[in-house]
């Protein structure tokens, strides 16, 4: 699923209205459903249970929230790296937007690294070793430091023309919907809950 800068910003502002103001479980949830990556859903849950279980412990459940509010932000980020279309952001912001493209880029980026970094590790059959396995990402998050800088130095001029289509696609549509959902369905709990 691809859907427009325009679009899955109406879907971060409405999980974060309702992860804020309403009942945080379901924009956590909707978000850990949107991921689709393992590895994160298993930390995710793992952290929240974990958290759930100290803070009940220590009298401090009120402070929940909070735990679900910070995880269901790292899930937005990884979901919006994931889903948005890189040329509407141009399309929007023109030059302006390039920021905002390389920080969507990164994190799939270096994911895909660690992945490889640690498939190559067991298929040679070597120990866990977290020096050995960060050694290629930092020599490789150098190098895309490197190329921003020279990027951003050496600039080429030219006339950039953008389309601007703010028609939304299939997409764009339903991840709208999403957030609306998510948003009513906080909603109601809350004023269910509190009742």
């Amino acid at each position: 699923m691809k859907a427009s800068f325009l679009y899955s910003s109406s879907f971060l502002l409405l999980v974060i209205i309702s992860s804020l103001f309403y009942f945080s479980f379901v924009p956590f949830l909707t978000t850990i459903i949107l991921v689709r990556r393992k590895a994160i859903i298993v930390v995710d849950i793992t952290i929240s249970i974990l958290s759930f279980l100290i803070l009940l412990y220590f009298h401090h459940i009120y402070l929940y929230v909070y735990t679900l509010r910070a995880l269901t932000y790292l899930n937005l980020f990884i979901i919006l790296s994931d889903i948005v279309n890189k040329p509407s952001i141009i399309d929007i912001f023109g030059e302006k937007g390039i920021p905002i493209v390389i920080a969507l880029s990164y994190y799939p980026y270096f994911y895909d690294l660690a992945t490889q970094v640690l498939l190559n590790m067991r298929s040679r059959k070597e120990q866990f070793n977290p020096i050995k396995i960060s050694r290629p990402i930092i020599v490789e998050m150098l190098k895309v430091a490197e190329n921003l800088y020279l990027a951003y130095t050496i600039k080429l001029f030219g006339k950039y023309s953008s389309k601007r289509n703010f028609m939304p696609s299939k997409d764009d549509i339903i991840i709208t919907m999403i957030g609306v959902i998510t948003l009513c369905l906080s909603f109601f709990l809350h004023l269910f809950l509190v009742r």
